[in-house]
């Protein structure tokens, strides 16, 4: 990706942001529940984490455009719950207050979800993944790629359901986990997901966006499998002989593999120690505990606070400042 496009399709990203931020301000002026604005916005941030992986930015830069996504996942959640029990109070019916607003039987939205949750993987942030799974919790026990991939992470794994979704594309990458009889047959299998993989996605919004290129606009922000990446390092897949497939992000799963990500994994079905994880406060508060904390808000916000110190405001889309505790607690 040119210099010149990253920079077009950035700002045209960040157009769409705002402009489904206003729509968001014109919603609750009018009174209305809308859960697509935040949904929007949730997609349009994992776009420009994505825009950001293909222009090659710093890998240490993409944790914050994470987390960043990340909030705006929890927010679209939060809308959801808040229109469903609107429409139960108008109706006078009773409705399920924990249905995720992300359809999985739909194969554009469950491959935001691979996505989403693969790069959380990668990027070692899996307190946030623990959290999405929550908050995903009515999907559960519904797709074994689903399961595969968290179940390393949360509390409850599932390892017994049986059934899936979308055979097409990822087919071959469930045979890379439960049918290779050898460490030779895992890499091929996943081999093969990579080179079907572009195809299959035929008809979802995204594909062959790189033919739409004009001199003010590219509808392009990179092809990536990252769940196929995600899966060689919680696996331990050897990916050597397909890690220069055009789709294969090899310097993620090699950042994750370089950084250890994996060593920061609590064992399925205890709880993170009492170490901060999981910990969130807003501007204006006291500081819970000492240690390194970090805001979506702001890129390179990182920085040390001593328990009680009051937590500042940055600039944001938020209206206050949400500071996370940062895994990494190596200066």
């Amino acid at each position: 990706m040119t210099s010149k496009y990253f920079t077009l399709n950035r700002a045209d990203i960040n157009v769409c942001i705002d402009t489904l931020l206003l729509s968001k301000t014109s919603d609750r002026e009018a009174l209305r529940i809308d859960p697509s604005t935040e949904g929007g916005v949730f997609k349009e941030r994992l776009k420009l984490l994505r825009l950001h992986y293909t222009a090659g930015e710093p890998i240490d830069s993409l944790r914050l455009l994470f987390l960043e996504s990340m909030q705006w996942f929890r927010d679209w959640h939060s809308a959801d719950l808040e229109c469903t029990k609107h429409l139960a109070a108008k109706r006078g019916e009773d409705l399920r207050l924990d249905m995720t607003p992300v359809p999985f039987e739909d194969l554009f939205h469950f491959q935001i979800v691979m996505d989403f949750i693969s790069v959380g993987i990668l990027l070692g942030e899996f307190e946030a993944v623990r959290e999405a799974a929550k908050l995903m919790q009515s999907a559960r026990h519904s797709d074994m790629l689903y399961e595969a991939l968290i179940e390393k992470i949360v509390p409850d794994p599932d390892t017994e359901v049986t059934e899936f979704f979308h055979e097409q594309p990822y087919d071959p990458l469930l045979d890379a986990i439960f049918s290779a009889e050898s460490p030779q047959e895992a890499s091929a299998f996943v081999k093969k997901y990579l080179e079907g993989w572009y195809k299959a996605f035929e008809g979802v919004p995204w594909h062959n966006g790189h033919l739409v290129v004009t001199d003010e606009y590219s509808n392009y922000e990179g092809y990536w499998a990252f769940e196929a990446a995600a899966i060689c390092v919680l696996y331990g897949i050897d990916d050597s002989g397909f890690r220069d497939h055009i789709v294969y992000p090899k310097d993620l799963a090699d950042w994750a593999r370089e950084h250890k990500v994996l060593d920061r994994l609590v064992p399925s079905g205890s709880s993170p120690a009492l170490s901060g994880a999981g910990l969130r406060c807003e501007s204006g508060q006291a500081c819970p505990q000492s240690g390194y904390w970090l805001s979506p808000a702001q890129v390179g916000s990182r920085r040390h606070f001593q328990a009680g110190d009051l937590m500042p405001i940055l600039g944001g889309d938020y209206g206050v400042t949400i500071w996370q505790w940062d895994e990494n607690q190596q200066p």
